[in-house]
This record gives C-alpha cells, structure tokens and sequence, in this order.
C-alpha cells in the first residue's frame, strides 16, 4: 500500500509542467481541420416527422409515446406526459378516440398518485378530456371515473382527499350527469370527509375534525360545503329540466283495433310510465276532463307511491328500503341539517353583547361558512318543495318545517342581522386585543352580509307557512321586518346583487305565499315600499320591478290587496297611467297595466280616462323596451284603452285623435279596437 504512492508522486514529478512557459509561435493555433459527420435520423422517426406532425407534442411525441410516460416512477416524466397529452388534444382532437379508453384509464389512474404535482395536472388533463369528448361519448367510462373518485374521497392520505375536491370540480363542470345518476354513491363518502355517522343504522351525522394541521377545520369544512352547493345546484337543475322538457302526450289510442276480438279487455292496461290519454274532442254523450293546472296531476298513479308509508318516522328502516325519492330526499336532509347546525355553533359569533350589535360580528371564516350554510339551506328546501309538486303532497313541506323550523330560529336567527368585523388587511396584520370599536348606526346595513341576511330572512320565511297572517306578535318576524324596511329606506346603498336578493325576499313575503291573512308588520312594510317608490330617486329598472310586484300584488289575489288596505294603493294607482305619457316604458310595466285594465281598477281606469287623449298624441313616439317583436307593445297600448268605458270619449277619440296618428296600419289598429268597444257599449 505504502509503495504505490511513491510511485504515484513520481510519476507526477516525470510530467512535463508548463506553468509559467509558453507554446512556440505556431503551436497554440486552434486546429480546424477536423471532419464533420451528419446526424443520422432513423427512417420511422423521418417519416412521422413529416407526415404527422399534427398529431405530435411539442417534444414529437405521440399519444402513444405520452400514455407510456405516464406508467413511469418519475415525476417529471408523468407530468411531461400529461403536458403532451393535453397538447395532443388541442391540436387534433380526433385523436383521442382512437384511443379514448386508454387515454381515460390511465390519465383517472393518477388522479390518486402520491404526488401533488401530477394529481393537479392530472385533473387539468382529465378536464380537457371531456371538454373534448362530451358527456355521450363519456358514458362508458362512468364507472371508471366515479370509482377513482370515491378512491381519492375515502384515501388514507389526507392530501390525496383534499385534492379529490378538485376532480369531484371537474365532473361537477363537464359531465354533471355522473353526479346526478350516481348521488347515492357521492354524497356518504363526500360527508364522510368533514363528518360521521353517529350511529351505523341512522341518517345522523356529527361533525369531525380536520385532515391535518395546515388547514383549520373551519376552512376545510367551508371547502367541502361549497362543492355540496354545486352537487345540489345540479340536482335541482337536472330536476326542472326534466319537468321543462317533458313530452306532450300521445294521441289517444282507439279501442276499435281490438273490435274482432271478443275477449279484448275495455280498460286498457296499466302502464306506469304512460300518461292517461285524454280526448279533446267534445262528444255530448260522455264526460270530458280537461286538466287545467298541472299535467301530472292526471297521471296514473304507481301502486308503490299509493301505498307508501307517510313521511313520518321510520328509524326501523334500512337505507335498501329507502328506495323512493321521497324517502331518499328525507335521508338526505336528516344527512345534512344536523352538520350544517354543528358547522355554525362552531364559528357563530360569542360576543359578550356590552357594544351595541357587537354579539352579531362575523369574522371571515364565520361569514364565509354561514353563507354556504344558507345556500344548502334554500337549496333543500327547493328540492322538496319540487318534490311536494311532483307528487301533490305536502306532507314533506310539514315535516321539514316542524322538524328545522324552531332549530333555525334558535341557531341562526338569534344573532340576526349579522355583520362582518374584519376587513382582508386587518386578517393580514399580527393578533390583536379582542376590543374593536363599536359598531356605528349608520352601517346598520353592512354590505359585507347582505347576501346572509337576506337569505335568513327568506328561509325564515319558508319555514314559517303563516308568518305574514299571524295573530300574536312575532319577535323573530318582527326582527325581520324591521332589517328589510331598513333595507328598503336605504336602497341607494344596495348594488345590482343586493337588489336582485332584496326584490325576491320583497316578493316572497309580500306576495307568494298561499297565506291570506295580513298582520301589521307586513302591512308596515308595504307601506314603506310604496313611500319610497313614490318619493325616492330609484333608478327605473328597479322602478319598473317594483311596479310589477305591486300589479302582481292587485291582480293576483283579489282579497289579498283588500286586506292590505285599498287606500295604500289609491294614490298609487293614479300614478299608473302618466306612464303612458312618458317618452318609454317597459314591457313588462305596460303587461302589468293592461292586466288592471282587464280586471276592471276602478281608481287606475279613472285615470286611464282622463288622460286617454294624452296617451293617443304619445303612441306614435313612446318606445317600449324589451319587445319581443315589433309593434307588439302598440297593441298592448290598444288593448288597454279598449278598457275605456265613456262611449263619448271613444268616439272623441275615433274621430279626432286617432286621427293624428301617421302611420296608417297603427291607425287602423286602433280605430278597429275602439270600434269594437263601442259596439259593446252600445248593445
């Protein structure tokens, strides 16, 4: 051992050394007299260049070529894969289904891959996929997507299920159809990721705790909640499409091809999935039944939904006997309500109450969770009542309003109206005292909750059927009334959302609802409706809807406008027609006067009279907006003043007003329509 480094530092003292010496002239000149040799590219790789470049990633490789680095260890190599495919797609996508089944299988594979990296770009890839693909082309592989989604819900890592969020996004996105064809399947496996059962034999759930400690368990929860709204959203969706597109029945089938055969039945077979035929052919000898309201009302009946159990309490039932869809929207909420109300008692806000509205801040977290809670709230609720509509039965509307009603009065309600106290710049800065200035009176009205507020008060609204016709003074509905009259005084301060919301809560309470009565709070709140329709400054498109839900509120119910009180919309009512002096109008504003004129207004046609001239000299240049053709809101304007009831001032008008109208087809329109009413008052 110790001769061989001897040899070694001897050796490297024989070496020349040419430190601090320089090459002759002539020999520390570059030598350029070596030989080039060209670069040889194989013929299966010439002739794919040439031919197919189309069908080529950027990195010339084909689809093939991209699949194989998808099953290699490497992560760069599955990312670089999943690159190329997405380019291939966008370049020819054609290609994809030549190999469609592949490109599916192996792509879903890594939706479950142990590096984040390649599950998101996996996802990316799978959404181009079907963005290229279509949901008809996508059905077949159904099972293969959902089974590697419910893979990376139940995952042992808790990365692998935050990120199955993201695939669950792009099914939601591209093929909704999966969510709502396999929703029994989802939706247990999708709570089980913020929640459990808490007992193996019934629908309760209670809340659990977060996957790790980099995400508090509030935000996790808000994740997963607002994936639920658009599981619910294309449920609902899905439901109503269904109801819009359905086909009109069949003709009627004659019994006479059967008249040859003497043991023909003359009732026709049961049929479940087939409507009762009607004939609308009068015939005087038979009794002819023509539903007017809904089409399924007259449908046959199935055995199974006549004889069902009531939708009271069943805990004996197992979820295989839960096979109707009422049973099954039951299931569901019984799911749902329980976690929502645990998911608020977490975050609500604990004020001690010594600052005036100080117990009703909301932080960021608590805001963003109550508004999803309440957007699943209405989201329910809409899904029973489309199944109450379905079905003719309200007995699922009665349960849901005993059984949440009182609970949602004393978990939400109680702290109403909210209001947000941190701002995005103060949730940056360090922790501070929990002392925050008080709450001002003037930001009574917090436009960071609105969207929250407003959705209490209407699901409060939906919970309580008689809310409006109450005998004996209601302190929740009284809070309620008194936040949207506040609302409603301080319009200026709403944007486009908040008017939209503010409207629909407006109408709901005022209008669409099946009770009569009317106490003095909503009677309050109309009346401060209409004093700031008349003296406030709104702009007209909010004028024109508040003047439909007033037209609504007359037409609609005889006895529910008398119940209000005649006199609130007297004053009103004479305002109506100097619409029609003004140089437009809306459609539907000009639709909403034409129906008090059919219904025979006393106060609007008095008006409509006096200023009947004035309309006929304004015809000619008034412009209605949002007409579906042209010229149909002129004959909407005809139409009314054939509501005149003075044969003097028809005639006047005939002979001398109409008569200043240019255009001869307008002045023909309205000759003959006036023409006519006066024949009817002259019989």
């Amino acid at each position: 051992m110790g001769g061989s480094s001897k040899k070694f530092k001897k050796a490297e003292k024989s070496k020349i050394k040419l430190k601090g010496a320089k090459l002759p002239k002539g020999a520390n000149v570059t030598k350029t007299n070596f030989k080039v040799r060209k670069i040889v590219v194989p013929d299966q790789l010439k002739q794919r260049n040439l031919t197919n470049a189309a069908v080529l990633s950027n990195k010339n490789l084909t689809l093939k070529d991209c699949l194989a680095k998808l099953k290699l260890n490497n992560v760069s190599s599955k990312i670089e894969g999943l690159r190329g495919v997405r380019e291939i797609i966008t370049k020819m996508p054609s290609e994809l289904h030549r190999m469609l089944s592949s490109v599916v299988k192996d792509v879903s594979s890594l939706s479950i891959d142990i590096e984040h990296d390649v599950r998101r770009d996996a996802y990316k890839t799978l959404g181009c996929i079907l963005a290229a693909c279509g949901q008809s082309v996508m059905v077949p592989f159904y099972e293969v997507l959902l089974s590697f989604l419910r893979c990376s819900m139940t995952h042992i890592q808790s990365r692998i299920q935050e990120d199955s969020l993201l695939l669950l996004d792009v099914l939601l996105q591209y093929l909704p159809e999966l969510v709502v064809a396999n929703r029994d399947k989802i939706l247990p496996q999708f709570l089980d990721m913020i929640s459990k059962l808490r007992t193996e034999s019934k629908p309760g759930r209670t809340l659990t705790i977060n996957l790790d400690k980099q995400s508090t368990s509030t935000r996790w929860r808000v994740k997963v909640l607002s994936r639920l709204t658009g599981i619910l959203k294309i449920l609902i969706d899905s439901k109503r499409t269904k109801n819009e597109t359905a086909e009109p029945l069949e003709e009627a089938v004659s019994l006479a091809e059967d008249v040859d055969n003497p043991f023909a039945s003359k009732v026709p077979d049961y049929q479940p999935d087939k409507a009762v035929q009607i004939n609308y052919t009068f015939d005087r000898a038979s009794t002819m039944f023509l539903p007017i309201q809904k089409r399924h009302l007259y449908t046959t009946c199935p055995m199974d939904v006549l004889f069902r159990k009531t939708t009271g309490t069943d805990k004996d039932l197992s979820l295989g006997d839960r096979v109707d869809d009422g049973r099954k929207l039951k299931m569901y909420v019984e799911m749902l309500m329980p976690v929502l109300f645990e998911s608020w008692l977490e975050v609500r806000p604990t004020g001690t109450g010594a600052e005036p509205g100080q117990e009703h801040a909301l932080t960021q977290e608590a805001a963003a969770t109550l508004e999803l809670l309440m957007a699943i709230f209405i989201q329910l609720w809409d899904l029973t009542v489309q199944y109450c509509g379905e079905t003719n039965n309200d007995d699922m509307k009665r349960w849901f309003r005993e059984e949440y009603g009182a609970k949602f009065c004393t978990h939400i309600l109680g702290g109403f109206p909210y209001y947000q106290s941190g701002t995005e710049t103060k949730s940056q800065q360090p922790k501070r005292s929990k002392t925050t200035a008080p709450i001002l009176s003037e930001k009574t009205v917090d436009d960071h909750c609105y969207r929250h507020n407003f959705n209490i008060c209407y699901f409060y609204c939906c919970l309580h059927e008689q809310f409006r016709g109450g005998k004996k003074k209601s302190q929740p509905y009284t809070k309620i009334v008194e936040y949207v009259k506040r609302c409603v005084m301080n319009w200026k301060f709403r944007g486009a959302e908040a008017t939209n919301l503010l409207l629909q809560v407006l109408r709901y309470m005022l209008l669409d609802t099946d009770c009569m009565a009317v106490n003095q709070e909503t009677r309050t709140l109309l009346q401060t409706l209409l004093e700031v329709y008349i003296t406030a400054k709104l702009p007209q498109e909010i004028r024109n809807r508040i003047l439909v839900l007033f037209c609504d509120i007359i037409v609609g119910s005889d006895s529910l406008w008398r119940r209000y009180g005649q006199e609130l919309f007297t004053l009103w009512l004479k305002m109506l027609p100097n619409l029609l002096c003004k140089p437009s109008i809306d459609m539907e504003v000009l639709k909403a006067l034409l129906c008090l004129g059919q219904r025979g207004n006393v106060p609007f046609l008095e008006v409509l009279e006096a200023n009947a001239k004035q309309i006929v000299a304004n015809m000619e240049t008034i412009r209605v907006t949002n007409e579906a053709e042209q010229g149909e809101g002129f004959v909407l304007i005809c139409n009314l003043l054939f509501y005149v009831r003075k044969r003097e001032l028809i005639r006047e008008l005939i002979d001398f007003d109409a008569l200043g109208l240019k255009d001869a087809t307008q002045r023909e329109r309205l000759c003959s329509t006036l023409e006519l009413k006066l024949g009817m008052l002259q019989e």
